[in-house]
């Protein structure tokens, strides 16, 4: 296989595997508070990241990208408490389909803290795709759903994590970026988890587990999909995540999208692949219209 070809079916893995974190959020989200279930989730992807703490060792610590691990691990506690809110209140083809906003936000970042230019096909693409979120939100014609918002932070503070990461992935290990994630979020979310704390049974405890399982896989596909081909000719496959969502909320909740659902995904998902394409071609050149 072609590396696109490679590299778009992890990013259809990474996209299935959030999929079903959500799905498992959603149920355990019926009985246990969604700190709590983000709290396990951390444990668990430390748990995960035991085989490569051990063969790294003392060399862990050994890195110039502290001050930017905390400031991710921060933007890490802020999607967490989001994200498994929101997740928790809107169906799950919602809740995918607004993720799709997150490489938006990640341009308008990048010309709000690292000075990029501010070109006319950006501006039109970014206008687009959050009128793509309107579509789904549809305020004035429909009661805007909390759950919903909180899911368009979380896919702001995605978009944040993601500036940092490519700054420390740059010296650092990937699985050295992700366990200072975790480290850094463990105690921040252990705060609200400890007031809301309820000892789960054991299918409560094995949702939450799968969460946490789930999470792991979707940054293990990410990486690997990342790493054998560029971001623009992967990106595409990743409007499965839209499909793999209405297959798994009908299955799992009974739930079946509107056709607002659909139209403001792929306006979304649309903008997002011009505006990654478009990046990729004027990087080299900056001065480009």
């Amino acid at each position: 296989m072609s590396p696109s070809l490679r590299g778009g079916l992890w990013l259809m893995g990474a996209a299935l595997s959030f999929t079903l974190m959500t799905a498992f959020i959603r149920e355990a989200a019926l009985h246990i508070h969604p700190f709590e279930i983000a709290f396990v989730r951390v444990v668990v992807n430390l748990v995960l990241l035991l085989p490569f703490l051990l063969k790294t060792g003392r060399g862990i610590f050994r890195s110039e990208n502290h001050k930017a691990y905390l400031f991710r691990g921060c933007l890490g506690f802020i999607f967490l408490i989001s994200y498994f809110q929101g997740a928790a209140l809107v169906p799950v083809s919602d809740s995918q389909a607004l993720i799709f906003t997150s490489p938006l936000f990640a341009a308008l970042l990048a010309v709000l803290f690292l000075g990029e230019k501010v070109h006319a096909h950006r501006t039109s693409a970014l206008a687009v795709g959050f009128c793509g979120a309107l579509i789904i939100l549809r305020p004035g014609f429909d009661t805007v759903n909390v759950g919903a918002l909180l899911v368009l932070v979380a896919a702001l503070m995605n978009a944040a994590s993601n500036i940092v990461v490519r700054h420390t992935t740059r010296t650092d290990h990937p699985d050295k970026v992700v366990f200072y994630l975790m480290a850094w979020t463990l105690p921040l979310i252990s705060i609200p988890a400890f007031f809301v704390w309820k000892t789960p049974d054991l299918e409560q405890l094995l949702l939450m587990v799968g969460v946490g399982v789930f999470a792991t896989f979707n940054q293990r596909c990410l990486s690997r999909a990342f790493a054998i081909a560029e971001a623009t000719a992967i990106l595409p496959f990743d409007f499965t995540r839209l499909i793999f969502a209405t297959l798994v909320g009908w299955l799992a909740f009974s739930e079946i999208p509107d056709l607002w659902v659909w139209v403001g995904g792929a306006v979304i998902f649309g903008a997002s692949v011009y505006i990654t394409r478009r990046e990729a071609k004027i990087a080299p050149n900056s001065h480009a219209p």
